[in-house]
């Protein structure tokens, strides 16, 4: 019979849930392709929004509410709800607000929407009445009170935030005393509290349920029920309309914060609302307290409404974002709510098959973990910082995987010598690993506090306690449980460790993106970070923008690396581009040791700094190159990918927290010993999959990097095929007329100009380039002075000058390009 059950199920899932939402990515891919031929233009977009947002949602929510039946509510189950949204709602609220620099509460607000605030009458009532429609048809009912937690207790407080910041960002049109100032505001934001048609009809539609009984006026259910049917194809094909020219932009950095809120909404929140629902114990018996919680679990697993995007259209809050981020979260869902509803009867053993799968899975993460190791010693970042923390990191999940191995793909266990040490290895790999992550968020936080100096100084006392302490932990554990590594508290020992990693990752990692955003702001001339988010540009480090804007070297720490400004350096149509300092290495991006600060520590004890807060070049520098290999780090000249390896290293500490909040979420749940079935096999294989694949986001990150890989591959290549790595430039006699005429403008009227603006004596590797300057200071030079109209036409206008013998590359080795490499004037 359950077997049957079972199937009718699965045939209800695939009936109703694949028709929901092929509908759901039909309509926003219509609304995309409209978008993308211009048959809805962006100015007609915007009467659509108007219409969804003040007409069809207010419609829906007044008729959802108004005809609602608050006699058959389980109220314990509905506030379990709302404490696990109002947790989530408030921790992303504050997250933000002590990320976000200077304090935006506008993005707080949209941000704690979007964690929260599911599609429930779009995708939600399909997939609810599809697994539950049958066997508790209640549930389907129970939406239409959940939706109200978000739409009329937790957005108000958002609505609220948001309005303060729009009150913030307006001009202010009467100029009175600041007394007066703030009672306009506070007059203002009320306002536009009360008068927001979203929330004024949460309102309106609790009071008519009282009012009419639930049971409306015909005119009014069917005036109303018009508007609210348009709400899903509208919303949704506004969506797609606002997704034309915002994929493209999601690339690098850009992906790092839908990618976060996705992973709040889709698999933290379902996890805490489950455990609520659980921990409040909802139903009147363990079975339907059961039930609920994984209901309660599927729920949460219901992507984002698009009610989200029309919120932050009101407010002109991250537009572009919230729909990226709404599209993404919706495909991601599919896989999880499918996932979900398939494990939701199931109620088997399946030890043995997640055992087999993490085995499976550490034969290829062993082979991603050792060829990361290679990578990293060949190329011999381990010099680096923090790529030394990083190798750490790598060297435990080898362990990891080779214990793994060692254990085999059976679920038995034998009290024999080689098992307990195979445990034990596990167990050391696995707690090594947690620590080793916050260990590695410190050593940033560290990093961008107080330079690499000091990290390097804090890198003993860092591996002590990543790896000393799970030694210890282990030898503990034997002693006491006479071997048996299996027992109750190798898990409590598991949970310490990782509330105590989660907890200090995400406090490292918080303060590191607040230091990170001050830094771009007190830099005066340094590029915007939000810019770098969107258009995946580097930002420029601190230093360099302030050697820029005050026309010195800068004194800098170790990494920092000089140059002497041209004598005409002002009074150029280059001189205040910040990226016009030849100061990096010829390379795309520049390390993590060129970060440097006038004031830090590390750079310039009390002794020195004197002499280095001075106009003249830093003598320290000199001392910190020698430094370099006392400390065994490469030398600041040979740094390279600053960006790209911060960028790296952010996101993989954020898929590491992830794996310590799947983990965290399993142990607790295993301690309290409930129900191991349904919901519980997804988590358990979440985590294999996470704790023993972890190796693979490490080689994506960094094992693919075709700069130290690929690059150096082809050219050891090339210099075997041909002879020598230099450049064949065309014979003189057969250059092109555009060449020659190009060369001939170009040395008749701007070549003396050009020099004076952007030639430099530059020292990189350990060598000073007389009269040098950057491939894409020449790019910016020639568009900001009217040769070129963009960077393609300025690429092509140096090639000319390269065919020509204007310029060269100082090594002869490339032609030109839009980057850092170092060329000069011949």
């Amino acid at each position: 019979m359950d077997t049957d059950e079972e199937i009718n199920v699965n045939d209800s899932v695939s009936e109703h849930l694949y028709p929901a939402l092929f509908q759901c990515f039909t309509i926003i891919i219509c609304g995309y392709v409209a978008g993308r031929l211009n048959v809805v233009s962006k100015s007609e977009s915007k009467g659509i929004a108007t219409f969804v947002g003040t007409f069809a949602l207010p419609s829906l929510i007044f008729l959802s509410l108004a005809r609602l039946d608050f006699s058959i509510v389980n109220w314990t189950f509905l506030g379990a709800i709302l404490l696990a949204k109002g947790l989530v709602f408030f921790v992303v609220v504050i997250v933000t607000l002590l990320v976000s620099r200077p304090i935006h509460l506008g993005q707080a607000g949209i941000f704690a929407i979007f964690c929260t605030q599911s599609n429930d009458f779009a995708l939600g009532f399909p997939i609810i009445d599809a697994v539950y429609g049958k066997t508790h048809p209640e549930y389907s009912l129970y939406l239409y009170l959940m939706a109200p937690i978000s739409l009329a207790i937790l957005n108000p407080v958002a609505f609220i935030l948001m309005e303060i910041d729009k009150q913030r960002q307006s001009p202010q049109t009467v100029v009175g005393s600041q007394h007066l100032q703030k009672l306009k505001m506070l007059l203002q934001l009320c306002k536009g509290v009360i008068f927001n048609p979203v929330l004024v009809m949460t309102i309106l539609g609790i009071m008519g349920n009282i009012i009419f009984q639930h049971q409306l006026s015909v005119y009014i259910e069917g005036l109303l029920d018009v508007f609210g049917q348009s709400f899903s194809a509208a919303a949704l094909f506004l969506l797609g309309l606002r997704m034309v020219g915002q994929i493209t932009r999601l690339r690098g950095p850009a992906l790092i914060l839908p990618c976060v809120l996705i992973m709040v909404k889709l698999i933290i929140l379902p996890v805490v609302m489950r455990e609520c629902v659980s921990t409040l114990d909802a139903g009147t018996n363990q079975s339907e307290t059961q039930s609920l919680s994984t209901y309660a679990f599927l729920y949460g697993t219901i992507p984002t409404a698009p009610a989200v995007f029309v919120f932050s259209n009101l407010y002109h809050l991250e537009i572009d974002l919230m729909a990226s981020s709404m599209v993404i979260c919706t495909f991601l869902s599919a896989p999880i709510i499918f996932l979900s509803a398939e494990v939701i009867s199931i109620n088997q053993d399946y030890a043995d098959q997640i055992k087999k799968f993490g085995f499976e899975l550490s034969i290829v993460a062993l082979i991603a973990a050792i060829w990361v190791f290679m990578v990293f010693t060949l190329t011999k970042k381990y010099k680096r910082i923090p790529h030394r923390l990083t190798l750490c990191l790598n060297i435990s999940q080898i362990l990891l995987a080779i214990s793994m191995l060692w254990g085999g793909p059976s679920n038995s266990y034998s009290p024999t010598w080689e098992s307990t040490m195979q445990q034990a290895l596990q167990l050391f790999s696995t707690y090594s690993c947690l620590l080793w992550t916050s260990m590695l968020t410190m050593g940033l936080l560290m990093l961008e506090i107080r330079g690499p100096c000091f990290v390097v100084t804090l890198w003993p006392v860092l591996a002590f306690v990543a790896w000393g302490a799970p030694g210890v932990m282990v030898g503990v554990l034997l002693v006491a449980t006479r071997a048996d590594v299996t027992s109750d508290a190798a898990d409590a020992i598991r949970l310490c460790v990782l509330f105590f990693c989660i907890t200090l990752t995400t406090g490292c990692l918080i303060l590191y993106a607040r230091f990170r955003r001050r830094d771009s702001l007190e830099s005066p001339s340094a590029l915007d970070e939000s810019s770098s988010l969107v258009e995946n540009a580097e930002p420029t480090s601190q230093t360099q923008s302030l050697s820029n804007f005050e026309g010195m070297e800068d004194p800098g720490c170790y990494g920092t690396i000089t140059a002497t400004p041209s004598p005409n350096k002002n009074g150029n149509c280059c001189s205040n581009d910040p990226n016009c300092n030849n100061v990096l290495p010829a390379s795309n991006t520049n390390d993590i040791e060129d970060i440097a600060h006038n004031e830090r520590d590390c750079a310039c004890p009390p002794s020195r700094k004197l002499k280095c807060n001075s106009n003249a070049p830093c003598p320290y520098l000199n001392e910190l190159d020698q430094a370099a290999s006392e400390l065994g780090l490469l030398p600041p000249e040979q740094s390279r990918g600053r960006g790209g390896q911060l960028l790296k290293h952010t996101v993989l500490i954020i898929s590491y927290s992830l794996m310590m909040f799947l983990g965290l979420t399993l142990t607790a749940w295993k301690m309290m010993r409930k129900d191991q079935s349904g919901v519980f096999i997804e988590i358990e294989f979440l985590d294999t999959a996470a704790s023993n694949g972890q190796a693979l986001i490490m080689f994506i990150l960094f094992g693919l990097d075709p700069e130290e890989i690929f690059i150096p591959i082809l050219r050891y290549i090339k210099g075997k095929w041909h002879g020598a790595d230099t450049v064949a430039l065309p014979a003189v006699d057969d250059l092109k007329f555009e060449t020659k005429h190009v060369c001939d403008q170009f040395i008749t009227h701007h070549l003396d100009r050009c020099k004076e603006a952007i030639a430099k004596d530059t020292r990189w590797r350990m060598r000073t380039y007389r009269n040098v300057f950057r491939g894409s200071c020449l790019v910016r030079w020639l568009i900001q002075c009217g040769l070129a109209n963009d960077e393609h036409e300025a690429v092509t206008y140096a090639r000319h000058l390269l065919d020509g013998r204007l310029i060269a590359h100082v090594n002869n080795a490339h032609h030109f390009t839009n980057s850092t490499l170092l060329y000069t004037f011949k």
